[in-house]
């Protein structure tokens, strides 16, 4: 496989960006990654039920709203990983979301690796000031990997913005966690 020269890259990782075509192999392991019931659960969801053609729909439907930068996460030979996004995407910040689908590459920095090449897109490219996220108290791992990209833990956090949980994981169960461009810079 030949990756962008210009795709985000850190550490083990490149980001193919949602706007480039992806494999038949890639749409796949994208889509098993939300099918898996310990990855859903990880990620506050249910495992996704509908068809992969749907499936495909859907994630251009959602690359073309503007509201949302996403990428491939690919390790040092072009294998698909999992996914990285910023959504709720403002002139100013982004809120960052991350999946790592490939369970065997769990806890080897594949994660940390994403976070960085992402801050540096965001904050280099897209010249955001903050990136936020929100992530699970249990989900010790993530936390790991957000701590040693540069984020902290956010004190007083406002109110989330208006989504839908469907019953599936109470507010409080969140961890609100963000960066500025300035943490970034000091971080770098």
């Amino acid at each position: 496989m030949t990756l962008g020269k210009t795709w985000p890259r850190h550490g083990k990782v490149t980001l193919k960006p949602f706007t480039e075509p992806l494999s038949e192999m890639e749409w796949r392991r994208f889509y098993e990654c939300f099918r898996d019931p310990e990855i859903a659960e990880w990620n506050g969801s249910r495992p996704l039920r509908m068809p992969l053609w749907l499936f495909k729909r859907v994630v251009l439907g959602e690359v073309s709203r503007g509201d949302r930068v996403g990428f491939g996460i690919l390790d040092e030979v072009g294998e698909w990983l999992g996914t990285i996004e910023l959504y709720e995407l403002t002139p100013s910040e982004a809120t960052l979301g991350i999946l790592i689908g490939a369970k065997d590459r769990w806890g080897q920095g594949y994660g940390t690796d994403a976070v960085r090449a992402v801050l540096e897109y965001a904050f280099q490219t897209l010249r955001l000031n903050k990136v936020k996220l929100r992530t699970y108290k249990h989900n010790q791992r993530a936390r790991r990997a957000f701590e040693k990209a540069g984020f902290h833990y956010v004190e007083n956090p406002p109110p989330p913005g208006p989504r839908f949980h469907f019953g599936l994981a109470p507010k409080n169960e969140f961890i609100p966690m963000e960066i500025t461009r300035e943490d970034w810079l000091r971080a770098s």
